[in-house]
C-alpha cells in the first residue's frame, strides 16, 4: 500500500485538485505563448503535496490556494498535469524529501532541503513579521535583537539558514500558525515570526471565536523576507528537467501578465 493509499484508508482528509485532460489540452495547445508536449500531458499527473498554510495552501481553497495556482498554471504550461495532496507540513516534508511523493508546492530553501529536493525560481516572497500583544515598549528590529525573548514558529518550517544557525534565539514551535497566535495572545510566548498574508487570514477566520487575537499587533517592518519556491524530489531522474520546464513557464507567466494577475487576489492584498 502506498502512502497515497494509506491516507484515503485512515481516513484523513484528502484534497485532490485536477485538471481535466481535455480542457488541459485545449488551453495549453490552444495558446502561441506555450507549447508543452503531448507526451507528458498524457502520462500520469505529477503527485504534489502542500500543508495547511492558507491562504498560500490549503483545503477548500479555490485552486488549492494562491501558490497551489501558480505552481499548477505553470506545470500545465510546461507540459505537466499535477495534483496536490493536503497534509501537517512536517509530513508534507518528509513525503516530498523521501520521493514518495514528486514534488512540495510551496517551500523556503535551506541547505538542508536542498540535498533532497531540487528547487525551482522563487514565485512570490513571503514578508515574515514580528507579531506581539499590544503594550510591548520595544520590538525587535533584527535577528540579533531576539535574543532573551521566546519566539512562536512554525514546527519544521526553518525559515533560512542564518535564523536556523543562531541558537541564541529560544524558539518555540507549533503545528500550526492558529496555536501559536493563541500562545502570544496569552502570554505563553512573547513573540511570533510569521506572514502577514497568513495572521491577517487566521484573524479573519477565527477572531471572532478567540476575541484575544484582537490585540496583536505586526512590527512596521517585515523582520526577513523569503522567497517561495516549487520544489522536485530529486529521486526522479527528470527532476532537472521538471524544474527546467517549469522556470521557462514561468519566466512566459511574468512576461504574459498572467502570474501578476494570479497574485492579484484579496488574499495577498497588503496589510
Amino acid at each position: 500500500m502506498t502512502l497515497w493509499d494509506l491516507q484515503a484508508a485512515i481516513g484523513g482528509r484528502r484534497l485532490w485538485h485536477r485538471w481535466m485532460l481535455g480542457l488541459a489540452l485545449l488551453l495549453v495547445l490552444g495558446s502561441s505563448r506555450a507549447g508543452p508536449e503531448v507526451s507528458t500531458l498524457m502520462a500520469p499527473p505529477l503527485r504534489l503535496v502542500a500543508n495547511h498554510w492558507e491562504p498560500y495552501t490549503g483545503q477548500g481553497l479555490p485552486y488549492g490556494g494562491v501558490a497551489g495556482r501558480v505552481v499548477q498554471a505553470a506545470l500545465l504550461r510546461a507540459g505537466y498535469r499535477s495534483e496536490i495532496a493536503v497534509m501537517p507540513w512536517a509530513r508534507a516534508l518528509t513525503t516530498a524529501a523521501q520521493g514518495q511523493a514528486d514534488g512540495i508546492v510551496a517551500i523556503w530553501s535551506t541547505e538542508e532541503r536542498r540535498i533532497a529536493l531540487l528547487f525551482s525560481d522563487a514565485y512570490l516572497h513571503n514578508e515574515l513579521s514580528l507579531f506581539h500583544r499590544a503594550g510591548l515598549r520595544s520590538v525587535p528590529q533584527s535577528l540579533a535583537e531576539l535574543r532573551g525573548y521566546s519566539v512562536g514558529v512554525g514546527r519544521g518550517y526553518d525559515y533560512s539558514d542564518e535564523f536556523l544557525r543562531d541558537q541564541r534565539v529560544q524558539k518555540e514551535p507549533a503545528v500550526a500558525v492558529l496555536p501559536n497566535l493563541l500562545k502570544l495572545a496569552r502570554g505563553r510566548v512573547d513573540l511570533v515570526l510569521e506572514d502577514r498574508r497568513i495572521v491577517a487570514y487566521q484573524l479573519s477566520q477565527h477572531g471572532r471565536d478567540y476575541p484575544e487575537l484582537q490585540q496583536l499587533q505586526a512590527a512596521p517592518e517585515p523582520l526577513m523576507r523569503l522567497p517561495l519556491h516549487f520544489a522536485i524530489s530529486r529521486q526522479r531522474a527528470d527532476a532537472a528537467e521538471i524544474i527546467e520546464r517549469f522556470n521557462r513557464a514561468l519566466e512566459a507567466m511574468r512576461r504574459d501578465g498572467s502570474l501578476e494577475q494570479m497574485l492579484a487576489v484579496p488574499q495577498l492584498a497588503a496589510r
